[in-house]
């Protein structure tokens, strides 16, 4: 789970993007938590973290709404991660879960040793895989919750997720999007697909992400 030491120049790249393209959700960014505080959720989880999600939230706590889903603060990430904890002992069920590629998720609804990263404020999130099937890789990139059944590996590791990320904005295949419904100006920023399409808010997870890892370009269900 190490991590390469272009990471923070990723991150420096990605709030370059967003001050240029996408000023409002830049002027959302927060300061970074402390060694001490990730360290804490070590401690409480029982897992330890990869190196490139310390050094995320060492460099900012939130990145606001970059990611077409809700960036999670440590805070929530804590609160989340005790949620289905309290829920899993009476949440063992596997039967229609499924792993894409196979045997990388554990096809189980509820899995401890996964911590989000990103939510969807509607009980699914993309999250660090610490505890894969028996193909997967400690660290990938993971969709899962309430309604994804079907959890996809969408990157092998978070900096290569950043990466793809990063490497998506810069050459357009995002729109900037004003959100509506929303009392004070919301701004989101939506990836694409080959065809310039974006997801919506009642997409499976997989397509906030179209064409990440194993996840199709496009998928109905």
């Amino acid at each position: 789970m190490g991590v390469s030491t272009d990471l923070p120049a990723t991150l420096a790249r990605l709030e370059t993007w967003l001050s240029a393209h996408a000023p409002a959700i830049h002027a959302q960014l927060t300061p970074g938590v402390t060694g001490a505080e990730l360290d804490a959720l070590e401690a409480h989880t029982g897992l330890k973290l990869p190196e490139a999600y310390r050094i995320l939230y060492k460099t900012h706590g939130s990145w606001g709404g970059t990611f077409g889903l809700g960036h999670m603060p440590l805070g929530s990430v804590l609160s989340s991660w005790n949620t289905w904890r309290d829920l899993e002992p009476d949440s063992q069920e596997t039967e229609g879960h499924v792993s894409h590629p196979p045997g990388a998720i554990k096809p189980q609804y509820i899995n401890l040793g996964w911590i989000p990263l990103l939510e969807d404020r509607g009980g699914n999130e993309v999250g660090v895989d610490l505890k894969p099937g028996p193909t997967g890789k400690v660290g990938q990139i993971i969709t899962y919750g309430r309604d994804e059944e079907h959890k996809y590996v969408l990157a092998p590791g978070l900096e290569a997720f950043l990466t793809e990320y990063v490497a998506r904005l810069e050459s357009g295949r995002v729109r900037v999007v004003q959100l509506e419904g929303f009392s004070k100006p919301t701004w989101d920023i939506q990836l694409t697909d080959s065809t310039g399409h974006s997801a919506n808010t009642y997409s499976p997870l997989t397509d906030f992400y179209p064409g990440f890892g194993a996840a199709p370009a496009r998928r109905s269900r």
